[in-house]
């Protein structure tokens, strides 16, 4: 059977009700939240975009030279040493007590091994070493009549002149047909040996009958002169620019780097005042007259060239790197009088150590080379490693502390695969 329901008049009652509840606001930071903005977000929606600011560029990394300065300190030591064993063996040197004559004899002698270690050091500081300096001395004091003759102006000039043509033939054999620069100091050396013949003839033709004097200043004032030159140049070549053109010129004179002008015009400049350094080695004893041989050098000749070691200790022991760039201020200075102190005390001894000569120069050159190679390597910038470049591991959750899932990392899982 079917039930059906009354009619009924009265309207029908509504039985819903209001829940008068005040609103729980929104989620917690954490739930779907954003951790910025305190709004709801899609979990799988990923990291919004980044701005990308490109931040300035690092400055570039500065040698250390406190290791320079140390070493300086160290030999400063040395040499007070081998000055004491000088004073010492003060009969035997000197011929008796210390005067300042018989002090000035050693200096005037000393002066010539000073410049020539200082133009030497300089090709070597600039990346391209020419073996050619230390033979400037003998061309010089072979050709008196030309190279100083009786206006020792006039002299000067020749002198200049050669190495004028020196340095410009250094320079296009290592710059534009890209020579090796020691192989290139070696075609030096050779053509100062053949040019003896022509420059004699040129020496007739000037007419000078003999060289020229100058009134001498005293063997100390030139020694001071040398060490300021030499000083002046170890402090220049502490400032950033200085050393970085000094790696661009090396750059240009090996083939590693471009062959821009500045460069090319250093390299030309900086041979050209080696190469009048070992000139003027030659040049001074000559025109004051000084009764002194020039020691340690390349003697050059048209039948030979002989080597002398001292030159190349002395550079050497002051820390100038083989690698070009970097050198002392002080070094050069200390080492000059250290050796040639050692020099004296070692011919003062009895005959029978003289045949130890050879070996004693080549232990010297050798703790010389040692010195130079630990200064170089503690010289170079401190390198630090670079954090951005190193890769770690991600994590495919977000890490700014909400917890969800960052679709744009890499899945852990798979990058274990």
């Amino acid at each position: 059977m079917t039930y059906v329901p009354p009619d009924r008049d009265d309207q029908a009652l509504d039985q819903t009700q209001r829940l008068d509840i005040a609103s729980p606001g929104l989620p917690a930071i954490g739930n779907g939240v954003d951790n910025m903005s305190a709004q709801p977000v899609d979990p799988f929606a990923g990291r919004p975009a980044v701005t990308v600011g490109y931040a300035e560029a690092a400055p570039p990394a500065r040698d250390r030279v406190v290791f320079q300065f140390v070493w300086e300190a160290i030999l400063l030591l040395l040499t007070l040493n081998a000055l004491f064993l000088v004073y010492q063996r003060r009969e035997e040197i000197l011929g008796g007590a210390v005067t300042f004559d018989a002090v000035e004899g050693q200096l005037a002698a000393l002066t010539p091994l000073l410049l020539l270690a200082t133009g030497f050091a300089l090709t070597l500081r600039l990346g391209a070493v020419n073996l050619a300096v230390p033979a400037m001395p003998g061309l010089v004091i072979a050709l008196p009549e030309l190279f100083v003759g009786d206006n020792p102006l006039v002299g000067l000039a020749y002198t200049a002149g050669a190495a004028a043509v020196l340095a410009v033939l250094f320079t296009i054999l290592t710059v534009v047909l890209r020579i090796p620069a020691w192989l290139a100091g070696v075609a030096s050396l050779v053509v100062i040996a053949g040019s003896f013949a022509a420059l004699g003839k040129l020496s007739g033709a000037v007419g000078a009958d003999g060289a020229g004097t100058w009134t001498d200043p005293g063997a100390l004032w030139l020694f001071l002169g040398a060490a300021a030159l030499s000083i002046a140049g170890g402090l220049l070549g502490l400032v950033p620019a200085v050393r970085d053109r000094f790696s661009r010129v090396k750059g240009a004179a090996d083939g590693t780097g471009d062959r821009e002008g500045g460069s090319v015009a250093v390299l030309l400049g900086g041979t050209f005042l080696a190469l009048l350094l070992g000139a003027l080695a030659g040049f001074l004893p000559a025109v004051f007259a000084l009764e002194t041989g020039v020691a340690g050098m390349f003697q050059a000749s048209p039948d030979a060239l002989v080597l002398g070691p001292q030159v190349l200790i002395v550079v050497f022991l002051a820390g100038t790197s083989p690698w070009g760039r970097r050198g002392g201020v002080f070094g050069t200075v200390l080492a000059a009088v250290a050796v040639w102190s050692l020099s004296l005390v070692w011919a003062s001894l009895d005959e029978r150590f003289m045949e130890w000569t050879g070996a004693v120069y080549a232990g010297l050159l050798l703790l010389g080379l040692f010195v130079s190679f630990g200064l170089d390597r503690l010289g170079r910038p401190k390198e630090y490693a670079d954090v951005e470049s190193d890769t770690a591991e991600m994590s495919p959750y977000d890490n700014d502390g909400t917890g969800l899932f960052e679709p744009t990392l890499p899945d852990a899982t798979t990058a274990a695969r």
